[in-house]
């Protein structure tokens, strides 16, 4: 009885010497990141993942993930192709699979321009085909910005609220022409921040 009071006690004093440690954890390469005027802010892309459609019985009409550079998207590539970016345990275990992107020409709170043309490719009809049918099943891209994911405003269609989710749709197959979808390849990338301290800004 005496030596298990004594476990509990000891227990305790290490459970309340830890606390303050607790507090102070943060995962590494997920720390804040301030960023000065005309500092480069990076975008990374990550899979394409299946998502829930707006409606309340909604489910998955897929499994699979698919490498953004997957050559049958015919995506804008960054000059010199894509490399692999480093990935924590964690990111690797949850399926992430995240590459540099075109997009590394956006300066903190600089005119990033408007209406750049990215790329232009040709696509094959199996490779539409293939993207149409991604479309169908309701893909979303995913973009990481200063370790972030990327997310697209949206309205409740209940209540009206405005609210962000991860992600944004490869395409829409719900508008006036459903039998041929729509593939969204025109981005409006609106970053969002907070300033400090004068001149240094954090996402």
């Amino acid at each position: 009885m005496a030596r298990s009071f004594a476990r509990a006690c000891l227990l305790g004093s290490i459970l309340v010497s830890l606390s303050p440690a607790a507090h102070a954890f943060y995962l590494p390469g997920a720390a804040p990141h301030d960023y000065a005027e005309g500092e480069v802010v990076d975008l990374y892309v990550n899979a394409l993942t299946p998502m829930l459609a707006g409606h309340d019985n909604a489910k998955l009409k897929s499994l699979i993930n698919y490498d953004y550079y997957d050559t049958r998207f015919h995506f804008c590539e960054p000059e010199g192709g894509p490399h692999k970016e480093p990935e924590s345990l964690g990111s690797i275990l949850f399926g992430d699979r995240i590459f540099n992107s075109p997009y590394d020409q956006i300066r903190m709170l600089e005119d990033n321009g408007t209406c750049k043309v990215m790329c232009r490719t040709k696509v094959p009809a199996d490779d539409a085909k293939f993207i149409n049918d991604r479309i169908k099943e309701d893909y979303a891209l995913n973009w990481l910005v200063d370790g972030l994911p990327a997310a697209e405003a949206k309205v409740d269609l209940k209540t009206g609220d405005l609210f962000y989710d991860m992600g944004f749709n490869l395409g829409d197959d719900e508008g006036e022409r459903a039998d041929a979808p729509a593939l969204n390849n025109h981005y409006e990338i609106v970053l969002k921040y907070e300033t400090r301290r004068k001149p240094v800004h954090r996402h």
